[in-house]
């Protein structure tokens, strides 16, 4: 029975959420599937009919076009039963993508206070002789929920600690790159030496004042310590002569 309105205006609403129930279900969230409700007593129970033709047609495309369920034809096939049995596998598949080590599953009991271990059996929280561990028949503890998560949040936590020690690292790597950038372009001056020595030895011959000729003779000797430096063929000191090689062998 269709619901009655005193105005016009008041069944616009009614009307359109009607008219475009199906075309709603194209953007619903699949995780809506098993709590979802129209916006009137009459539309939860027109979707939720097993016999209604408007509500099987509304979780079908729901169903079909979110999640890819295939559209079976038959009229037998419950499309929001189908939809829930694929989030409820999903979430199946969530709860099992973290194993929490044994040794990691224990708690404090709020009870005691002591530590507690509910879930699995442990001989040395059974036969506990220092009474630290919880022997409460009922155990106020964390869930096994809220034992994953906070699993999962000490490796978060572990994961932040090293990303700030190598982000201090890598600050530690960019002050040495900038160390070594200054020294190379130092030395890199080095090779200006070559063309300064065409003037120390005009100074050498030509300068006015005799200091100043010292000045520039001690420079260019000073100046053929480097020579070596800019050299690519150099005598070997490592160089060890062939035995006989020095004897004139041969035929």
């Amino acid at each position: 029975m269709e619901p009655v309105f005193s105005t016009f205006a008041a069944s616009r609403p009614y009307t359109a959420f009607k008219q475009e129930m199906t075309l709603i279900a194209l953007f619903l969230d699949n995780q809506t599937v098993n709590h979802f409700s129209a916006l009137s007593r009459y539309f939860n129970n027109l979707l939720n009919n097993p016999k209604s033709v408007f509500g099987r047609m509304f979780w079908k495309t729901l169903a079909v076009k979110n999640d890819g369920i295939k559209a079976f034809k038959s009229k037998r096939i419950n499309f929001k039963l189908k939809q829930m049995m694929k989030v409820f596998g999903e979430i199946k598949k969530n709860a099992k993508v973290r194993k929490v080590p044994m040794w990691r599953h224990h708690s404090t009991c709020q009870n005691c206070g002591n530590f507690c271990h509910p879930d699995i059996f442990n001989v040395h929280y059974f036969d506990d002789r220092f009474n630290r561990y919880c022997n409460c028949e009922f155990a106020d503890c964390a869930s096994k929920i809220e034992i994953i998560e906070s699993d999962i949040e000490l490796d978060m936590d572990l994961i932040i600690d090293k990303k700030r020690v190598l982000h201090l690292q890598l600050l530690g790597l960019d002050e040495r790159m900038e160390i070594l950038v200054e020294k190379k372009e130092k030395v890199k001056t080095i090779r200006h030496l070559e063309k300064m020595k065409p003037a120390f030895k005009n100074m050498k011959q030509n300068g006015h004042y005799k200091e100043t000729r010292k000045q520039a003779t001690r420079a260019l000797k000073e100046l053929e310590e480097y020579d070596s430096w800019f050299r690519r063929v150099r005598r070997n000191v490592n160089y060890k002569a062939p035995l006989g090689g020095a004897l004139g062998g041969g035929r």
